[in-house]
């Protein structure tokens, strides 16, 4: 009985917890693993979703695309959006502290035993990655993708096993996107058969929120929860053990 009673208080101020605060709607967009709608879940979005329930928020995910979320977001449609990339604040429209850096990264088969210290040096390589990537990588990506053994890929889920069938020479990729498809059927499969090439600076990915001060609870929360081994285990969750060092958390 004694028991019972201790598990109802603490019910009971759980849903008071939840009942002072409504349940906020963040929009996103498709992208694993950062963002996946079927799930409703992802590195980005269990990140939000952890530190907004620190905070007393219950969360519901809509997927209406990032360009219509930002205008949902100011319009008060939606509470908040994420991911986002380098917007400042503006009315209505107030950007948290980085919830993610993302990684754009060169990769190779270690046994090829290839050594580049910039972009340039790709150059006369074969090179594989996604639909679109000259918007994303500056200048001298794109004279890369001017040259006549560089292919962009559709399904990223590919590059990774085009890689270790030695049929390209690099893939670029962000480390999570590439680490999730390749360990996405075989959590262990070993790694280190990849050389890493930090060639391509990274991006660090926000939340745009439409009230300033749950902005600012949001940054003062997600401080502590970045430096906790909960944001370790959410990277893991969808990349496999072993590789949190690998992709820069500690």
């Amino acid at each position: 009985m004694h028991c019972f009673v201790i598990l109802l208080i603490f019910l009971m101020s759980s849903n008071m917890c939840f009942a002072n605060n409504k349940s906020l709607i963040i929009a996103s967009s498709e992208g694993p693993p950062h963002m996946m709608n079927g799930s409703y879940h992802g590195i980005d979005l269990d990140i939000v979703q952890a530190v907004l329930f620190k905070l007393g928020h219950a969360v519901n995910f809509e997927f209406p695309g990032l360009a219509r979320g930002k205008h949902l977001v100011i319009t008060h449609k939606y509470d908040a959006i994420a991911p986002i990339f380098w917007q400042q604040d503006e009315q209505d429209f107030y950007t948290s502290d980085p919830i993610v850096q993302y990684k754009p990264m060169v990769f190779s088969l270690k046994s090829n035993n290839l050594r580049p210290n910039t972009l340039s040096d790709l150059r006369g390589a074969s090179i594989a990655t996604f639909q679109g990537a000259p918007g994303y990588f500056g200048a001298d990506f794109k004279i890369l993708a001017n040259t006549p053994k560089y292919q962009e890929m559709v399904d990223m889920s590919v590059l990774s096993e085009l890689l270790i069938k030695d049929r390209f020479d690099y893939v670029v990729l962000d480390k999570y996107i590439f680490y999730y498809y390749f360990r996405l059927k075989n959590r262990q499969r070993d790694p280190s058969i990849f050389n890493e090439h930090n060639l391509i600076p990274e991006v660090p990915a926000s939340v745009g929120f439409y009230d300033e001060k749950l902005r600012d609870e949001f940054n003062t929360q997600l401080k502590s929860f970045y430096k906790s081994k909960a944001y370790n285990r959410i990277i893991e969750r969808y990349i496999g053990m072993g590789l949190t060092e690998k992709v820069g958390y500690k």
